[in-house]
């Protein structure tokens, strides 16, 4: 899987899937530092998501949002804007 890490901002490139979570849990945890109280995921060069990585997202931001921490999803490509409109998410990302 291919990303960008700079401080508190990963920025995911290709698609995501089901084959890919562990590897982006992985990722975020080993990343991202424990004493950031916001986290940026940037998804503008994202291609293709499936709806366990859309789980995947919404898992993290309940467990950060538990942590006293915030996660914010931004340059959301207009496929995955779709898919967060069909399951009713929009609140959630944005």
């Amino acid at each position: 899987m291919n990303y960008d890490v700079s401080k508190n901002k990963i920025k995911l490139h290709e698609s995501l899937s089901l084959d890919v979570i562990g590897e982006l849990k992985a990722i975020m945890d080993e990343e991202f530092p424990k004493k950031s109280k916001k986290w940026v995921v940037d998804l503008k060069e994202v291609n293709s998501i499936d709806t366990a990585a859309i789980q995947f997202f919404v898992i993290l931001k309940n467990n950060l949002e538990n942590q006293g921490k915030n996660v914010q999803f931004m340059n959301l490509p207009e496929s995955l804007q779709k898919d967060i409109e069909l399951l009713s998410l929009e609140g959630f990302f944005n």
